[in-house]
């Protein structure tokens, strides 16, 4: 049985990426957990009014909980998910992280309005695909629940932790019997040629059974790639491998999948990699 966070603030937007999932793995038996993180923060005037305030905010934050639980329950219809709560005192990164190392969850569910402070701080969904060891899966308010037909998978072709990582996605490709697009975006001057055979071969190798397509295109940065090739096909889901910068990484805004989870134009599947990559201040990292 799978097991799945979804988070909830109660709005628009987090109910929107949780029906979403719910749907998408509706034929799947899950553990749903449905999550809600609030931050205490300081008041003014005595003590009792602030711990009467606090107190407050938990009873009313667990009377939504439990209100939303209820009306998730009524979308199994085949009745074969379970359904949890979790009310936590903190922010929703740390809530979710602190949960993740406990329950070890397949995926993290979120939702993105793209209605962050500013793309170096981030928003909601950023602070999770950087700082959650979990395969995340961001999706946009704007998203419309429709059949899954090809998935598009950002690829480099450098070396992987483990092929185990993408085990969930392939159990999805092959439930839905969606095409696997794996996109490459070649450097000016590179050619196709140059790309790590044995790796591609690994890829295709540990997704046999699944329909593949290998589509390479040039482009002048491999965001703009991505951002061409989405315009003039049909997906829908994308996926990018999330590996671990350095600080610096982060601070000049330099992680590929850090900037698609900040505004999706579809939902992103953020595969997270144990790996730990250190990169010098000079070279760019793609994902």
């Amino acid at each position: 049985m799978k097991k799945i966070l979804l988070s909830t603030d109660f709005s628009p937007a987090s109910d929107k990426a949780i029906r979403y999932a719910i749907n998408l793995f509706g034929d799947t038996p899950c553990e749903f957990t449905l999550m809600h993180a609030y931050d205490t923060f300081p008041v003014g005037g005595s003590p009792e009014i602030g711990y009467a305030l606090i107190d407050e905010m938990f009873n009313r934050s667990r009377k939504d909980l439990a209100a939303q639980i209820e009306e998730l329950k009524q979308l199994d219809t085949k009745h074969i998910h379970v359904f949890r709560t979790e009310l936590v005192s903190a922010s929703v990164g740390s809530a979710i992280q602190i949960l993740n190392q406990k329950h070890d969850y397949d995926f993290v569910v979120v939702g993105a309005t793209g209605r962050g402070n500013d793309i170096l701080f981030g928003s909601t969904a950023t602070d999770v695909v950087r700082n959650v060891s979990a395969n995340s899966l961001v999706v946009p308010t704007s998203i419309t629940t429709t059949p899954i037909r090809n998935i598009v998978m950002a690829v480099d072709y450098q070396s992987v932790c483990s092929f185990s990582e993408f085990d969930g996605l392939k159990e999805l490709l092959l439930e839905k019997e969606a095409t696997l697009t794996l996109l490459t975006v070649l450097k000016d001057g590179q050619l196709p040629t140059e790309l790590d055979g044995s790796m591609k071969f690994q890829y295709h190798d540990y997704f046999k059974g699944v329909h593949i397509i290998d589509y390479q295109l040039r482009g002048d940065s491999v965001e703009e790639g991505i951002f061409e090739y989405l315009s003039l096909h049909t997906a829908d889901m994308l996926v990018m491998l999330t590996r671990h910068h350095t600080f610096f990484d982060v601070i000049f805004n330099r992680s590929l999948t850090r900037k698609f989870a900040f505004n999706p134009t579809l939902p992103l599947l953020s595969i997270y990699d144990e790996a730990t990559i250190v990169v010098p201040d000079n070279e760019l990292v793609t994902f």
